[in-house]
C-alpha cells in the first residue's frame, strides 16, 4: 500500500498526522503568496490530514472551504480534525479525485494543492478540471517542498523512490499550466530551499 499517495488504515493515519505537522510551515509560507478574501469559496485537492482545511477556514470566515481526497480514511480523518467547522458547514469534506471534481463549473475562487500534484495521474487533465471549477479570475495554488532541478532529485533519490512521487521541473510545470489556458502563471521558490509555489489564474 502506498501510504503517501493514498493513506489508509492505521498506517495511513500515522502518515496523515505526520503530514499535518510537517507541512504546516510550508503551507503558511505558500498561502501568503496569494490573496485569500474572507468570503472566498475554496477547494483543497488531496486534503489529506485536514490541516490545510483548518488554515483556509480561518482565512475565510464568511466563505466556505471544501476538501476532496481519494482516500475515504483521509476524508473521515479530515472531518475529525475540523469537527467544529464541519458541524457548522463551514468546512465540507468529500471523497473525490482531481481528474473528476464533482462540483459545478465556475464554483471556486481558489483551488489549492499542497504536496499533491506529483501524485496526480494526468496533470493536463487535472489542470483542465481545476480550470473548469474555478470562477473567472480564480486562482490555482500548488505548494510543494520538493522539486526537480538537477540536484534535489539526486540528493533525495531514496525518498522519491519511497514515496513514488513524479517530480516535474518548475519551468515545465509552469508551461503545462499555461498550455491549459491559465494566465499570469508565477513560480516562487524559497531562498536556499526546495520549497516552491506555483500560482495561476483562470482568465
Amino acid at each position: 500500500m502506498d501510504q503517501f499517495k493514498c493513506p489508509k488504515g492505521k498506517d495511513g493515519l500515522t502518515v496523515a498526522k505526520l503530514m499535518n505537522n510537517r507541512h504546516s510551515a510550508l503551507t503558511e509560507w505558500g498561502l501568503k503568496r496569494t490573496e485569500i478574501k474572507p468570503n472566498f469559496i475554496v477547494l483543497d485537492v488531496g486534503c489529506g490530514g485536514g490541516e490545510t482545511l483548518k488554515k483556509l477556514a480561518q482565512k475565510t470566515p464568511q466563505g466556505r472551504v471544501y476538501g476532496i481526497d481519494h482516500s475515504k480514511d483521509m476524508v473521515n480523518f479530515s472531518k475529525q480534525v475540523n469537527e467544529e467547522a464541519v458541524t457548522k458547514e463551514h468546512v465540507v469534506v468529500v471523497e473525490g479525485s482531481v481528474d473528476e471534481i464533482k462540483f459545478s463549473d465556475d464554483f471556486f475562487d481558489l483551488v489549492t494543492g499542497i504536496e499533491t500534484y506529483y501524485f496526480w495521474p494526468n496533470l493536463l487533465e487535472a489542470f483542465q478540471e481545476i480550470k473548469r471549477v474555478l470562477k473567472s479570475k480564480g486562482k490555482l495554488v500548488l505548494i510543494s517542498e520538493m522539486t526537480k532541478d538537477g540536484s534535489f532529485e539526486i540528493k533525495n533519490a531514496k525518498l522519491i523512490k519511497q514515496t513514488h512521487v513524479k517530480l516535474v521541473r518548475l519551468k515545465k510545470l509552469q508551461k503545462m499550466i499555461k498550455e491549459q489556458g491559465f494566465v499570469d502563471v508565477k513560480v516562487f521558490r524559497k531562498k536556499n530551499s526546495a520549497w516552491n509555489v506555483v500560482i495561476a489564474q483562470k482568465p
